[in-house]
Parts: structure tokens; C-alpha cells; sequence
């Protein structure tokens, strides 16, 4: 009986160590797992870069007395099992939640990087022949007249492109008018337009639209600005926003169908933003002639826009945000919708589809954008579009600042990659945020436009076709400089 006993003590002392010997290499495997995932959350927050050097260390100790309490007991071969047990739930509760949280970080750090990201702009041309022509393939062109307007300020590098692919005789022509009258008359065979201005002709000339056909396309590489020596972000400073009409990707010039310039003093938490619209008549930076529509200086890249805004106010403009139409889009239907007041009633002219009534309704990505591009029902014109767009823009806001947009934080980051870009730095962004998330102060926001009176005029793109445009009011172009100086000095 009693060497039954010894035998059955003997088993379970070796049970029992086994037990401690695998709790052991649990808990030094657990320890090593929640050092190693402790550090790279630490690293993670530190290339955030939104924190300042006080909070790190202060996160820091945070992090290393967790640690070391939880890996001191972990190790600890003197305290109880059931206690050693918890001490490995704990630790492994805190590892994924640390994971988690470097989940968010790391979303966060690509998206605004590949937000930051300046990539290329490009050109979209189109070899055009009449629509009763017998050409229907570019290799037909070989050796044969093709006309090319100068006004486009690349049309060079779109003939060097073009010669790439086909041997041909360039002939040059001032203006559209020229060079359609030529190919209509035979002396060209085909000519070549910037998709944009094919866009143009579509919405003012429809008829001789119609009687062209698109037979080749191909894009051309708008050549980049030399970097600029920017102020420190924490100083006053200017944005340009530029709301693209280009249904395809950023990286497409297209025409700017909103412009606005956001004038900010972090140092007195105020914002002027200026609204300019899209009709407004100004000479395109860089150009003598003709002046043009603002919104046609998109057509020449987005470093364009900007400039002849600059030129417009005598300012500076340092930055840019170019968000295109599908950003509107994308970001209300990944909240679910939003509620949008009318102040009467109206079928969007974008979109016939969407019929807003007086009062609030709830609507898609699709109708919001029609709802923001809408200036034909009311009678203030761009003014009133501008309204509508800011409302557009508050409710956005206030959909992604609820705490429900945290359980679908990265779908949404992954949804709007590519939607908008900015000349902004990575550190550009997070230094301002660094230096704004320790003040609490409330930001004031003043929102002014200038405005001008209708008028039919020739322009640069166009040639000597004219269009509506609309003539600067010299008084509020004047009221906007006086605000804008106000809001840069500190």
C-alpha cells in the first residue's frame, strides 16, 4: 500500500513539474512577445510624430512600468500557478491591444503619406479627324498634316509625344478656330485637342463637337515646379483648394470647378477662407493675351490654378489640396449619408436623378456632389454653390468626428487613398496638429468672396470663341487683399 502511495506522490510530482517547467517557457515566450510588441508600439508613436517630447516620455515610463510589473510577475517562479495564469492573460490582453492601436497608427502614417506624395500630373490629348472621314486608326496619319494649337502651353511636348508613335508634319495654329476651319477645309488631316478643351466644345459648341471623332488618345507628362523653400507650418500661411471636375484619377489635369484659398494663423487660431468663382476673368500666370475663366487654368495643372490666384490677391500661396469630385462621393456614402437643408426646391442640373425639396432630406455621395455643384436655380449663382459646398463640407465633418466611423477607421482610409492630394509634408501636417493639440484653443473661421458682374469674352483657351465669364469687382478683389493681410500678420 505504501509503495502505491510513493509511486502515485512520484507521478504527481512529476506532473506538477512538468506543469511548472511548461508554465515557465509559457511565461518567458509571453514576456519576450509583450517586450518586442511594447517596443514596436513605442516606435510607432514616435514616427506619428504628433506628440511632443514631454508626452513621449511621459508614455514611455507608462509603458515600461506596465511591462515590467506584468514580465516581473510573469517570471516570478515563487507565486502561485492560478496567479502566474493571469498574469499571462493580462499580458497578452495588453498585447492586442497595443497591436490594435499600432493597426491605427500604421493606417494613418500611409494614408497621410501617400496623401503627401506629390506624383506627376499629366495631359490627356486627342487625335481628332472629321466625323465623315475615312481615318480611323492613327497609323493612318503617317506622313500627313496634323494641326496643333499654341495656346496650349504644352503642345510642344504633346507634338514630341505624339511623334513618338507616328512620323508626321506639324502645322501650328493660334487658336481652336483656326485649326478646326483648317481641318474642315482639308488643309490638315487631323488635329489634336487637350481632352478639356473637347470637353469646352462639347458644352459651347455642340454642333461642331459633333462633327469631329475622336480616333487616338494619349497623355502627356506636365512638367513639375522646382521645390520651393516653405515658412515654418506654425506661421501664418495660405492653401489653395482646388475642387477638380476630372471624373479620372488626380493625377489628370482637368478644370477646377472649386477654388478657394484658406488663409491660416495658427498663432491666433483664425481662419479667412476666400472664396473665388470659377467664372471669375484673370490672366493666367505666366501668360500675355487673352485672360481666361479660372477655372480653365486647371487645364494647365494645378500649380497653375494656384498661381494665377496668387497673382490675383499679390500673395504668396504656398500649399495646395486638390480633391477631386469622387472624394465627395466616396467619403458621404462610407459615413451612410448625410442630411442636407435646401432653401427650395430644384433638380440638381448635374444630375437629374437628384430633386432636392425645401427643408432637410437625407442623401448618397452622388446627390451631395450634384447638390454642391449646383449654381442654375438660384439667382446669387456661384455665390450660393459656395454656400452649399461649405454645408457639404460641415456635415462631412461633423459624420466623421462621431465615434461610430472609429469601427470602419480603415476601410474609410483605404476607400479615400487617392482621392485627394497636397503639396503639404508629412511633417507639415503633424507639426501643426503637434502644435494645436496642446493649446485648446477654439478656431475662429470668417468666410468672404469676391464677386463681379457677367459679361461674354474671349479667352486664352478658347481663342477668339467667347464664353460667359464674369469681370472681378475690383472693390471686393481690394476688400479680400486688406483680410488677407490682416490674417498674416500675427
Amino acid at each position: 500500500m505504501d509503495k502505491k502511495k510513493n509511486i502515485g506522490a512520484k507521478t504527481n510530482l512529476k506532473k506538477k513539474k512538468n506543469t511548472n517547467s511548461i508554465l515557465d517557457n509559457v511565461t518567458i515566450l509571453v514576456s519576450i512577445i509583450l517586450a518586442v510588441v511594447s517596443l514596436i508600439f513605442f516606435v510607432s508613436i514616435v514616427k506619428l510624430n504628433l506628440l511632443k517630447n514631454l508626452v513621449l516620455v511621459v508614455i514611455a515610463i507608462i509603458i515600461g512600468l506596465f511591462d515590467f510589473l506584468l514580465i516581473k510577475n510573469l517570471l516570478n517562479k515563487k507565486r502561485a500557478n492560478k496567479k502566474r495564469f493571469i498574469s499571462i492573460i493580462s499580458s497578452l490582453v495588453l498585447t492586442i491591444v497595443y497591436l490594435l492601436i499600432n493597426v491605427y497608427i500604421s493606417s494613418t502614417v500611409n494614408f497621410v503619406k501617400n496623401v503627401t506624395k506629390i506624383k506627376s500630373e499629366y495631359q490627356t490629348y486627342s487625335v481628332v479627324v472629321k466625323s465623315d472621314s475615312n481615318i480611323s486608326n492613327i497609323k493612318e496619319l503617317k506622313n500627313k498634316k496634323i494641326g496643333f494649337v499654341t495656346t496650349n502651353m504644352y503642345y510642344a511636348r504633346s507634338e514630341h509625344t505624339l511623334s513618338k508613335i507616328i512620323k508626321f508634319k506639324a502645322v501650328e495654329y493660334d487658336d481652336t478656330a483656326s485649326v478646326i476651319d483648317k481641318l474642315n477645309n482639308s488643309k490638315v488631316s487631323a488635329i489634336t485637342f487637350e481632352n478639356n478643351y473637347l470637353s469646352l466644345l462639347e458644352e459651347n459648341n455642340n454642333d461642331l463637337y459633333k462633327s469631329l471623332k475622336v480616333i487616338y488618345t494619349y497623355k502627356v507628362k506636365v512638367p513639375k515646379k522646382n521645390s520651393e523653400i516653405r515658412k515654418n507650418i506654425t506661421e501664418p500661411f495660405i492653401i489653395y483648394i482646388s475642387g477638380s471636375d476630372s471624373r479620372g484619377t488626380l493625377n489628370d489635369t482637368a478644370r477646377s470647378d472649386v477654388n478657394m484659398i484658406a488663409v491660416i494663423n495658427p498663432k491666433e487660431n483664425k481662419i479667412l477662407l476666400v472664396n473665388i468663382p470659377r467664372d471669375y476673368y484673370v490672366q493666367l500666370h505666366g501668360t500675355t493675351g487673352e485672360k481666361d475663366k479660372l477655372t480653365h487654368a486647371g487645364i494647365y495643372g494645378v500649380n497653375m490654378s494656384k498661381d494665377t490666384i496668387a497673382d490675383l490677391f499679390d500673395v504668396n500661396i504656398d500649399y495646395f489640396v486638390k480633391v477631386g469630385f469622387s472624394t465627395v462621393i466616396k467619403s458621404v456614402d462610407l459615413v451612410g449619408g448625410i442630411d442636407i437643408y435646401s432653401d427650395k426646391d430644384l433638380t440638381c442640373h448635374t444630375n437629374k436623378s437628384c430633386v432636392f425639396h425645401e427643408g432637410t432630406q437625407h442623401v448618397n455621395g452622388e446627390c451631395a456632389l450634384a447638390f454642391s455643384r449646383e449654381r442654375y436655380a438660384y439667382t446669387t449663382g456661384d455665390r450660393h454653390r459656395g454656400e452649399n459646398q461649405q454645408q457639404v463640407i460641415t456635415k462631412l465633418v461633423e459624420k466623421f468626428s462621431s465615434p461610430s466611423v472609429l469601427t470602419k477607421y480603415n476601410s474609410i482610409l483605404n476607400s479615400l487613398s487617392g482621392s485627394f492630394q497636397t503639396n503639404l509634408s508629412y511633417n507639415d501636417i503633424t507639426s501643426l496638429i503637434k502644435d494645436e493639440a496642446t493649446s485648446f484653443s477654439k478656431w475662429n473661421v470668417e468666410s468672404i468672396s469676391v464677386d463681379g458682374t457677367g459679361a461674354s469674352m474671349p479667352t486664352y483657351s478658347m481663342g477668339s470663341q467667347k464664353l460667359y465669364v464674369m469681370i472681378p469687382d475690383e472693390n471686393t478683389v481690394n476688400n479680400a487683399k486688406n483680410k488677407i493681410k490682416e490674417y498674416m500678420n500675427n
